[in-house]
C-alpha cells in the first residue's frame, strides 16, 4: 500500500511538470523597446498576477504537505492496530475455548461433587449405624455392669448389717463390763480412801516423831571473837582463852574453861576451820568450837550449841571486841 504522502507528492508533480505558460508573442516582446508604454504596463501587471498565484499555490502546496503529512503519521499506526486487532481477537477465540474448557471441567467436577456427596451420605448413614451399635452395646454393657455393681453393693450392705448386729452385741457387753468395771472402780476408790486416811494418820504419827528427834537433835551457833591474853565467855560455864596466834599458817593456840568440871582444854597450833569438840559436863551433848580468820592478836569463829541448851539465846560479851588491837605473845 502507497502512502498518502507519496501519492499526493506524485500527483502534485505531475500536475506542475505538464503545466507549460504560452505566452503571446507581444509578452515575448514587452522589453522591446519599441514596444508602447501600454503593453509594458500590461506585461508587468501579468508577471504580477502570476508571481502572486504561484506563491499562493507554493503557500497552498506547502500548507497541503504539512496537512497530509500529518494525516500520514496518524494513519501510520493503523497496521499496529490492525495486529493488535487481530491478536485480540485470536485472544478473545482462546479465551472463549478455555471457557469452553472451563464449563466441560465445571459440569465434570460437579458431577465428581455429587459423587462424592453421595459417597458421604452413604458413609455417614454408615458411621450413624455403627454409632447406634455402639451406643446401644455400651448401654447394655453398661446396665450389665450396672447390675452386678448393685448385686455386690447388696451384699455388702448384707454383710454390713450382720456386722453392725454383732458389734451392737459386742457394745451391750462391753457396756455391762464398763458398770461391773465402774463398780469395782468405785469400791477400789473407797478402798483407797480408808487406806489413804490410815496412812495420813500414821504419817501425822511419823511427823511427831520426826518433830521430836530434830527438836532433840537441833543445834545453835554462837559467834564470838576473842583476844590475846583475855578470857571469851562462849556459853554458859564455857569461856575461851587465847595464849598466841600465827597469821602466817593461819593457825593458833590457848585453852577451853569448863567451869561444869573445872577442866582446862589446851589446844595447840590449831587450824583455821578445824573443829575442836568437848562436852561441857559429864555424860552431856558435844560442843563444837570452830575458828574461821587467825588476826595478829585475836581470832574469830562460831560456837555449835546442841539443842535446847540454854546458850543459845546467851551472846558472849567479848564478840564486840576488835581483832585488830595489838597484842603482845607468839608460838
Amino acid at each position: 500500500m502507497i502512502p498518502v504522502k507519496d501519492k499526493w507528492s506524485a500527483v502534485r508533480r505531475s500536475s506542475f511538470d505538464d503545466v507549460e505558460l504560452n505566452l503571446p508573442e507581444e509578452w515575448e516582446s514587452e522589453d522591446h523597446p519599441e514596444a508602447p508604454v501600454y503593453h509594458r504596463r500590461r506585461s508587468a501587471g501579468l508577471w504580477t498576477a502570476l508571481a502572486s498565484l504561484a506563491v499562493a499555490l507554493a503557500v497552498l502546496a506547502i500548507y497541503g504537505y504539512s496537512v497530509l503529512s500529518n494525516q500520514n503519521k496518524q494513519l501510520a499506526w493503523l497496521p499496529g492496530l490492525a495486529k493488535s486487532v487481530a491478536a485480540v481477537r485470536t485472544r478473545t477465540d482462546d479465551l472463549a475455548s478455555s471457557l469452553g474448557g472451563w464449563n466441560s471441567r465445571q459440569q465434570a467436577l460437579e458431577s465428581r461433587v455429587r459423587k462424592l456427596d453421595a459417597t458421604w451420605k452413604s458413609r455417614l448413614a454408615g458411621a450413624r449405624r455403627q454409632a447406634t451399635e455402639l451406643v446401644s452395646n455400651a448401654h447394655q454393657k453398661e446396665r450389665e455392669e450396672l447390675d452386678q455393681r448393685t448385686s455386690a453393693l447388696k451384699a455388702q450392705i448384707a454383710e454390713m448389717a450382720s456386722q453392725q448386729q454383732v458389734e451392737h452385741t459386742h457394745l451391750a457387753q462391753v457396756e455391762k463390763d464398763l458398770v461391773a468395771t465402774r463398780q469395782e472402780l468405785a469400791s477400789a476408790r473407797e478402798s483407797h480412801n480408808r487406806e489413804m486416811a490410815a496412812l495420813q494418820l500414821r504419817q501425822a504419827s511419823t511427823q511427831g516423831e520426826i518433830d521430836s528427834i530434830n527438836k532433840s537433835l537441833s543445834t545453835g551457833q554462837v559467834d564470838f571473837q576473842a583476844v590475846q591474853g583475855q578470857d571469851a565467855d562462849l556459853a554458859p560455864g564455857v569461856s575461851l582463852h587465847l595464849t598466841g596466834t600465827d597469821v602466817a599458817h593461819q593457825r593458833f593456840r590457848g585453852w577451853i574453861w569448863l567451869a561444869g568440871t573445872r577442866r582446862r582444854l589446851w589446844f595447840r597450833r590449831q587450824a583455821v576451820a578445824a573443829p575442836v569438840v568437848f562436852y561441857p559436863k559429864t555424860g552431856g551433848q558435844a560442843y563444837e568450837l570452830v575458828v574461821t580468820r587467825v588476826g595478829s592478836g585475836g581470832v574469830a569463829g562460831y560456837l555449835v550449841t546442841p539443842g535446847g541448851s540454854e546458850s543459845q539465846a546467851t551472846n558472849v560479851v567479848a564478840n564486840s571486841k576488835t581483832l585488830d588491837a595489838p597484842v603482845q605473845g607468839s608460838f
